[in-house]
């Protein structure tokens, strides 16, 4: 038996990330905020995440699902990003889990995880569907010593709520471009069929989006000056932490909304 509560950040299960670095951005963002044009329908799309059932739970197990991370609330988009135009092969952030309150019969893991798609406005209409995109699940706060869970979507835009976005005019890779009016979606990954029921270990886990060439799928990217500490990056040679890269005076992180899934034996109260 399933029961799905949906909380944000501070709720049962979660840490408290102070992040928010929107009031300090490189170079100007404050006059020129991100700004969001939305349909009741898109809105509706976009704050929730869904359809949580898993056919292959046991009846007799209780199954509870928390809004573990939300990047909307600790920071703002900044950028749209792609291995086409940046020549990363992948980007994560180390999470926490609070696993203290848990019985020792219960188990957790990543049960979702929803990444901003984002497609430059004026390529919107001749863009190619069908074109792939990965996220993955690290049972560590390392990379370099797990083996990552990972889900692949092909992105078909008619599968998709499409809301209009107009970036700020200090967005790195985007406005290299002039890219400034794109088209976002979130787009949810399943991860139940990759994570085993049995859970994760690791109360210090990574979550982020992979890249395999052409990698021309964007997603979008938070507010820079994020923790670095907490920001692990491949850019074409292995993982490195972004806090050791001496080229680097902030980091921006993926948009990420991670949802985690606790079980209990027998049915929920």
């Amino acid at each position: 038996m399933k029961l799905t509560r949906y909380f944000w950040l501070f709720s049962f299960g979660c840490t408290d990330y102070k992040l928010n670095n929107v009031n300090t951005p490189t170079s100007g963002a404050e006059e020129e905020a991100v700004t969001e044009n939305t349909t009741t329908e898109t809105d509706t799309a976009t704050t929730e995440i869904t359809d949580t059932s898993d056919p292959a739970e046991e009846e007799d197990d209780c199954t509870e699902s928390y809004i573990n991370f939300d990047i909307e609330e600790v920071s703002t988009l900044q950028d749209a990003v792609s291995y086409s135009v940046a020549g990363w092969n992948q980007d994560a952030v180390v999470l926490q889990f609070d696993d203290s309150n848990l019985q020792p019969e219960q188990t957790w893991r990543v049960s979702a995880v929803e990444i901003l798609v984002m497609i430059a406005a004026d390529h919107y209409p001749n863009f190619v569907d069908g074109q792939q995109i990965n996220v993955q699940v690290f049972d560590s706060n390392e990379p370099t010593n797990s083996n990552p869970w990972t889900a692949t979507k092909s992105i078909v835009r008619a599968e998709h709520n499409w809301t209009d976005y107009t970036l700020p005019h200090n967005a790195w890779y985007a406005g290299t471009y002039g890219e400034y009016a794109q088209k976002g979606s979130w787009v949810r990954f399943d991860m139940r069929s990759s994570i085993p029921q049995s859970g994760m270990t690791s109360p210090e886990f990574i979550t982020g989006v992979m890249w395999e060439a052409p990698g021309m799928v964007k997603v979008g990217y938070s507010n820079f000056n994020q923790d670095c500490e907490k920001n692990w990056t491949n850019y074409g040679s292995g993982w490195g932490l972004n806090s050791e890269n001496p080229d680097f005076f902030g980091c921006s992180w993926p948009m990420l909304r991670v949802e985690i899934e606790i079980t209990s034996p027998g049915d929920c109260e």
